[in-house]
């Protein structure tokens, strides 16, 4: 397919609401003025395989009457957190993959998560995060983080990359240069890192560079402002940053994409209506507009008018080249969903880490209260997380259980466990834990590992994360199953 019959629109890709593509949306797939789409189980795209099967093969017959390759289908599929496709094996977060020690890991959970998306049509996975957990008070990245250490999420981000892009699914590290030194969220604010630039090359550049050279087909960009390498322009609006840094210094050859572009981090430097068309112009291959359908269909006209024509054709060869690859195929046949929920636990047992004072013993009765997190993802299969635990914990203890939320004490007597979810962030939470642990107890910090720096005094069990297979997980080490054999992948404040 020569780039030469799609138009600045195929430099597109879209997000929508609902379970089926809207109608205009499809109608630019037909015409070549969209070049890819995304998928978010919060606006309710993800609700069942079967609908988006149905969804997706759709999508790929519109381009096909058309005569064009089926556009890419992309998702977040992190892991932790930051998971759209729930249907599927959930995998524990990228921090407590780092937390096994074994890189390995983290190829074959790449490898297993993208073997699913890629049945189902989804062609493209916004993941590793390369972000280098540097500043813990960062609220947006943390467990999305392979660690602190620039070679260690170097080693576990190019494993990820090796096992996904061999299972056909695209990766887009992210968030480039760098997102872990920030204390603030780039989706609701505008970030500068002032760091200099030996300290980014040093620190931020690295594990990007392992990424790349793991075989990389995307990259992410940044909403940030880094004036080491240009005092004006955040990432994502850089030339020098995406041309001179990405493609001269760095060497990248595959498809740049922006994050969304409804991004606070963005909307706050850049009038919507244009942001897309200069995006192009810094070097960006492809824009996120997530939503508005009216900005989605006038973005090509944007790009036309703001961006230069030979960068439109550079970015039209880098995305023809993408779509031709990546185009969204529905498979005829489907894949064991079983294996990959086994190493999902494998990694969750491996992952659970010990700090602080001895465990208890716990062969009496247990009170447990769990304070719930404050950000929920859209999958409904993950919505509850502290009922998860109490079935986990159900299970193992029986009528030896007494279970609470949200800081209500349990009554009687027995051990005391306070299941906390990013206190380190919230301090009415840190507070109200503080209070139930001044008796003494035990902590499990079902998200951030920071929370143990809060209850120094006492033991703690780290998780970095509350998907199912991390729950039981933390379920049978109570029990005393097995015992706890993470490595912490931070280093924790003092």
């Amino acid at each position: 397919m020569s780039d030469r019959r799609l138009g600045p629109g195929a430099l597109v890709w879209a997000g929508f609401d609902g379970p089926e593509v809207p109608g205009a949306l499809l109608d630019a797939v037909r015409t070549g003025r969209l070049g890819g789409l995304l998928l978010f189980a919060a606006r309710g795209n993800i609700r069942s395989k079967a609908q988006v099967r149905a969804m997706l093969g759709e999508a790929a017959e519109a381009a096909r009457r058309s005569g064009l390759p089926p556009v890419p289908v992309a998702v977040d599929q992190e892991g932790g957190t930051v998971v759209r496709v729930a249907y599927r094996a959930v995998f524990p977060s990228a921090m407590a993959i780092a937390a096994t020690g074994d890189p390995a890991y983290a190829e074959r959970a790449a490898r297993a998560v993208a073997e699913g998306l890629r049945m189902d049509g989804i062609t493209v996975n916004h993941a590793p995060v390369c972000d280098v957990n540097a500043e813990p008070r960062d609220p947006v990245i943390g467990t999305r983080s392979f660690g602190d250490d620039p070679a260690r999420v170097a080693a576990f981000a190019a494993a990820w990359v090796r096992g996904s892009e061999a299972a056909g699914v695209a990766t887009t590290p992210k968030h480039f240069p760098g997102h872990g030194m920030t204390p603030h969220d780039s989706h609701v604010t505008t970030i500068d890192v002032t760091d200099d630039a030996r300290t980014l090359r040093a620190r931020d550049l690295v594990p990007f560079r392992a990424a790349f050279a793991a075989g990389a087909t995307g990259v992410m960009t940044a909403h940030i402002r880094f004036p080491a390498f240009d005092p004006d322009a955040i990432a994502t609006l850089s030339r020098p940053i995406l041309t001179t840094l990405l493609r001269e210094e760095l060497g990248f050859r595959g498809l740049c994409i922006t994050d969304s572009l409804d991004m606070s981090g963005v909307t706050q430097v850049e009038d919507p209506s244009r942001v897309a068309g200069r995006a192009i112009a810094a070097g960006i291959d492809a824009v996120m507009v997530t939503s508005g359908l009216d900005l989605q269909l006038a973005a090509a006209e944007r790009i036309a008018l703001d961006a230069p024509a030979p960068r439109v054709l550079e970015a039209l060869r880098r995305a023809t080249a993408f779509r031709e690859r990546f185009g969204g195929t529905v498979g005829e046949t489907d894949v064991d969903d079983g294996p990959a929920r086994a190493l999902a636990s494998e990694i969750a047992s491996a992952a659970i880490t010990h700090v602080g004072p001895p465990l208890p013993r716990l062969d009496g009765r247990i009170r447990v209260t769990g304070f719930g997190p404050r950000r929920i993802g859209g999958a409904e299969e993950l919505r509850d997380p502290l009922g998860r635990l109490e079935a986990a914990l159900r299970a193992r203890f029986g009528d030896r259980l007494a279970f609470e939320r949200e800081g209500r004490e349990p009554p009687g007597d027995g051990t005391l466990i306070v299941c906390t979810s990013s206190a380190w962030h919230d301090a009415r939470q840190a507070g109200a834990a503080r209070a139930l642990l001044a008796r003494g107890g035990m902590v499990c910090a079902l998200r951030s590992p920071y929370d143990a720096v809060l209850f120094s005094d006492r033991p703690a069990l780290l998780t970095y994360g509350d998907v199912p297979a991390s729950l039981e997980a933390l379920a049978a080490v109570l029990a005393g199953e097995r015992a706890p054999a993470g490595r912490l992948p931070v280093t924790l404040p003092t």
